[in-house]
């Protein structure tokens, strides 16, 4: 199964998307996901320059192969750049030889482990009573995982001097069933991380997600020794490796690693692995930045791995009535999505959960001509300064 023709395209149907292409000789596509948000054209002119032109002639049945090659032989083992153009090769590329085998990817990572995925719904707002609101809402829906960030403003993302107080009210409204998350987005430093984790611990979080930055492994063992409650990282790395000493110290619970910039489902598969040993579970990331493809390849992988624990679900929502997070973000736009996209992931008959269907491959196709008449639009992530005017992490 020789690759005869590769290409990338860039789409926005309501936000930017990278998709890979890949035909073989036999006739097959496979598409992957090479999202990078805020970064798109600097990916796609890798992809365009520097890898697709390396896969001409190549058996794409050799995933493996491929990936080694890709990651190894740049040399400098990529970035947040080369690792996402490289996981929308590997994504296609499983999507091909799920095709080629006539079976769905979760077949050929080892069957399923579970009949569907459980997933996380966004709740977070201004007010403790807009969040229990929408607490209350995604419960009536059957969801089981709620995410309760309480923010002073949408580009803040988290009220850290209030979040410990506004999550214990959100808890003692909503009751001790569900399953609740924060995410700090890397805003604490670790003295604060490590005491706002502490002043946490009674409303029994399901995990805290990135409570300080991704840079020095080492301030994980300083929240840990002081708090139990469950901590998650990975969203902001794009190599596999960085990964490694979090597992390897049992200093996190969960996995948050997004497959469209570690490297694909090659590299996934193999931290989840890895996390499986350390006792640790999965909880990729999958916010709308995700593409239908990527969330699908995600959602594969959700099924058929043994320590999987709840998956973040991009919910390609319409926009929100509020001006102001409308200006800060592209959205994808639900009916546009439809026009661009078939199949792949969906929401379960299971409430508050995802699946996949036994379609070969990865079950999604690309209208492709539908994708290129959305063209990029330029977007950054939005820039947050702290009171004195310093620069402060999205």
């Amino acid at each position: 199964m020789k690759i005869t023709d590769t290409d990338v395209i860039v789409t926005c149907p309501g936000r930017n998307y990278v998709l890979v292409k890949i035909e073989t000789d036999n006739g097959l596509i496979g598409w992957g996901d090479a999202t990078l948000n805020g970064r798109e054209k600097a990916v796609e002119s890798a992809l365009k320059f520097h890898i697709l032109p390396e896969l001409e002639g190549k058996d794409a049945r050799r995933i493996e192969d491929i990936w080694q090659m890709f990651f190894r032989n740049t040399y400098w083992r990529g970035g947040p750049v080369l690792n996402s153009a490289l996981a929308g090769v590997d994504i296609a590329l499983w999507d091909l030889k799920g095709k080629q085998a006539n079976l769905p990817v979760y077949e050929l990572l080892g069957g399923r482990t579970r009949d569907h995925a459980k997933f996380y719904r966004h709740c977070g707002a201004e007010t403790v009573a807009k969040i229990v609101e929408n607490c209350k809402e995604a419960i009536n829906e059957g969801v089981e995982y709620l995410r309760v960030n309480l923010r002073s403003d949408p580009i803040q993302y988290i009220d850290l001097d209030n979040i410990a107080e506004g999550v214990k009210s959100t808890r003692e409204k909503i009751g001790p069933e569900p399953n609740l998350l924060v995410d700090f987005h890397g805003r604490a430093d670790p003295v604060e991380a490590a005491k706002l984790a502490k002043q946490l611990e009674p409303a029994e979080l399901y995990f805290l997600e990135d409570p300080v930055r991704p840079e020095n492994p080492d301030v994980f063992e300083l929240i840990r020794t002081h708090s139990t409650t469950p901590l998650a990282m990975g969203e902001l790395f794009t190599n596999p490796w960085e990964m490694l000493p979090l597992l390897e110290r049992n200093l996190v619970d969960f996995i948050r690693t997004d497959l469209s910039h570690i490297g694909g489902i090659t590299a996934a598969d193999k931290l989840a692995a890895i996390g499986d040993h350390h006792y640790v579970k999965t909880a990729f990331h999958g916010p709308p930045d995700l593409s239908p493809v990527g969330f699908a390849a995600t959602v594969h992988l959700d099924i058929s791995i043994p320590n999987f624990g709840v998956q973040e679900h991009p919910e390609y929502f319409s926009e929100p009535e509020d001006s102001t997070f409308k200006s800060m973000f592209q959205l994808p736009s639900p009916s546009k999505i439809d026009e661009v996209f078939s199949g792949g992931a969906f929401i379960s008959d299971v409430e508050g959960a995802v699946n996949v269907s036994d379609r070969p491959g990865l079950g999604i196709e690309v209208n492709e001509s539908t994708a290129r008449q959305y063209d990029f639009k330029r977007s950054h992530l939005p820039k947050p300064r702290n009171p004195d005017g310093s620069v402060q992490d999205w």
